[in-house]
C-alpha cells in the first residue's frame, strides 16, 4: 500500500509541478514556432544527443498523460525528419503507454475490474475485451477520436499480454504518428495550426480509422471462424 501511496504521489508531484513552472506555455503552436529554428539548429548541433532527450521527454510526457503530444510530433517531424522522426515518435509513445499500462495494472487494474464487472455495460465491454482485446486495441490506437489515456487505462484492466500490448499499440499509431511527422516538416509554411489540419489531412485520418476498422473487422471474422471449426471438429 505504502508502495502504490508513493508512486501516485509522485506522479501527481510532476505533473503538479510541469504546471507550476508553466510547462504548457512551451507545448503549443506559437512556442513552437517561435522556437523551431533554435531547436533545429541544436539537433543539428548535436543530433543524437537531441534525438535521445527528445524521446526521454515524450516518454515522460506520455507516462504524466500532459498535453502537446500532437504538438511534440509536429517537433520532431520539423527536426528530425519523416523517418527518424516516425521512428522516434512511435518508439517513444509506445514506452510511454507501456509504462502507463503497467502502473495502472499494478495501482488500480484488479479493484477497478471488480467494480467493472458489476455493470451490466461495462461488463459487456470487460467480456469484448477478453474475446478479442488485441483487434480493439489496434483499432482504437488507429482512430485519433480516442483519447490516448483512456486507451492506456482500459486495457490495463483487459486480459492482454504486454507483448500483444506493445505490438497493438505500435502499429495502431504507427500510421497516424507517420501523418502528423510527416506534417511537421511543413512548419515553416503554415502559421496556425488550422492550416495543417486541412481537409486533406481529416480525410487521411477518416481513411486510417476506415482501414484500421477493415482490418479489425477481417482479423474477428476469421478467429470467430476459426473457432467454429475448432469446434465442430
Amino acid at each position: 500500500m505504502i508502495k502504490k501511496l508513493l508512486i501516485v504521489t509522485t506522479l501527481l508531484g510532476l505533473v503538479a509541478l510541469f504546471f507550476i513552472v508553466g510547462g504548457q506555455e512551451y507545448l503549443n503552436f506559437d512556442s513552437l514556432k517561435q522556437h523551431k529554428d533554435e531547436l533545429l539548429a541544436y539537433a543539428n548541433a548535436h543530433y543524437w544527443q537531441a534525438f535521445f532527450i527528445t524521446g526521454g521527454i515524450y516518454i515522460i510526457s506520455t507516462v504524466l498523460n500532459l498535453p502537446g503530444a500532437a504538438i511534440m510530433t509536429l517537433a520532431i517531424g520539423y527536426v528530425f525528419g519523416l523517418w527518424h522522426g516516425v521512428l522516434l515518435a512511435t518508439i517513444a509513445s509506445t514506452i510511454g503507454a507501456v509504462f502507463v499500462f503497467w502502473i495502472a495494472r499494478y495501482l488500480i487494474a484488479d479493484w477497478a475490474r471488480s467494480r467493472l464487472e458489476k455493470m451490466d455495460v461495462s461488463k459487456n465491454i470487460m467480456e469484448k475485451l477478453h474475446d478479442d482485446a488485441f483487434s480493439y486495441l489496434l483499432f482504437m490506437r488507429a482512430v485519433p477520436l480516442f483519447p490516448f489515456w483512456f486507451v492506456n487505462m482500459t486495457f490495463a484492466f483487459s486480459p492482454i499480454s504486454t507483448k500483444h500490448y506493445v505490438i497493438g499499440t505500435y502499429f495502431g499509431m504507427l500510421p497516424v504518428s507517420l501523418v502528423l511527422v510527416n506534417l511537421g516538416q511543413s512548419l515553416s509554411t503554415v502559421n496556425s495550426m488550422a492550416e495543417l489540419f486541412n481537409r486533406d489531412v481529416i480525410m487521411s485520418f477518416v481513411l486510417i480509422g476506415a482501414l484500421a476498422l477493415i482490418t479489425t473487422t477481417i482479423m474477428r471474422v476469421r478467429k470467430h471462424r476459426l473457432h467454429t471449426d475448432e469446434s465442430n471438429q
